[in-house]
């Protein structure tokens, strides 16, 4: 039986009580027999570790963002409204 595997690409929106800009995001690959907290603590790894001095963001190839070349400006902020409204302050509607 082939094995089914995903690729789940999380970003970090918010953490330690800051909006982040250039969203830091990593790549996971997941099979459908991996649980929901098995994928949790690998993001929980991911993210975390860089807040306490292990790992990096930017990441240790110096990208900011993804499809950071290292020759073009920091995209423009979109401040929210990229994000689906599930927060407030997140999507079109939200209020300035």
């Amino acid at each position: 039986m082939t094995r089914t595997w995903l690729s789940i690409r999380v970003d970090l929106v918010e953490g330690r009580g800051e909006r982040m800009w250039p969203r830091p995001g990593r790549i996971f690959a997941a099979a459908l027999s991996h649980t929901f907290a098995a994928l949790a603590t690998a993001i929980d790894d991911a993210f975390a570790l860089a807040y306490w001095g292990w790992g990096a963001i930017p990441d240790q190839y110096g990208r900011r963002w993804d499809g950071d070349d290292g020759e073009h400006r920091l995209p423009r902020d979109p401040r929210g409204t990229d994000l689906p409204p599930l927060r407030p302050g997140w999507g079109r509607a939200r209020r300035t």
